[in-house]
């Protein structure tokens, strides 16, 4: 087990619980930093989805820096009790949302769930980004014209882009690249 601290906003310096041994590895310091500071006016009031959400970082640093509203979405039990556990670490209890949901076996998202204005998809790198964006696409009526941010690494990152999925940005910060644009229409 491990610790990374909220990096802006409201919480700058709260520490959260990253979960050992489970394959969660959260986004760094400099590529997170950057991340908020590209999104700083999408956020304030904004509902945000954090898939293959780990420890929360994404979500809380979105709540931190003035999202209205946080979903967590990650299917193993013992990361949801942490991410649980780092929601009440920064006081979001009232906030924020654990949904125990696994991107590979869901036909659809909880409709009952709030539309988000940003999603954040960070799946492990061993997944093939293709398959990862042709899956989203399944998600489409909830999602909707939310902008999609998506972290993946850099053998993965394809230029020539997708079918299903209209690239805006594209950002590279070490191993890590990030993807902004949104699901086509």
């Amino acid at each position: 087990m491990g610790y990374i601290h909220i990096i802006g906003g409201e919480k700058r310096g709260r520490k959260i619980v990253v979960p050992g041994g489970c394959g969660v590895r959260p986004i760094q310091g400099v590529a997170r930093k950057a991340l908020f500071d590209i999104l700083k006016d999408e956020l304030p009031e904004s509902v945000v989805y954090d898939i293959f959400a780990g420890s929360g970082s994404l979500g809380l640093e979105a709540l931190s820096r003035g999202a209205r509203r946080a979903y967590f979405f990650e299917s193993n039990p013992r990361v949801c009790q942490i991410l649980r556990r780092n929601i009440a670490l920064c006081g979001y209890e009232d906030r924020a949302q654990v949904v125990r949901w696994d991107f590979w076996q869901a036909r659809k998202l909880p409709q009952a769930l709030e539309r988000p204005d940003v999603v954040f998809l960070d799946p492990p790198f061993a997944y093939d980004i293709s398959q990862v964006m042709e899956k989203l696409y399944n998600f489409k009526v909830v999602i909707g014209n939310a902008l999609v941010v998506i972290r993946c690494s850099r053998k993965e990152w394809q230029k020539e882009g997708f079918a299903f999925f209209g690239v805006q940005d594209v950002r590279r910060y070490g191993k890590s690249v990030l993807v902004f644009g949104k699901l086509k229409g």
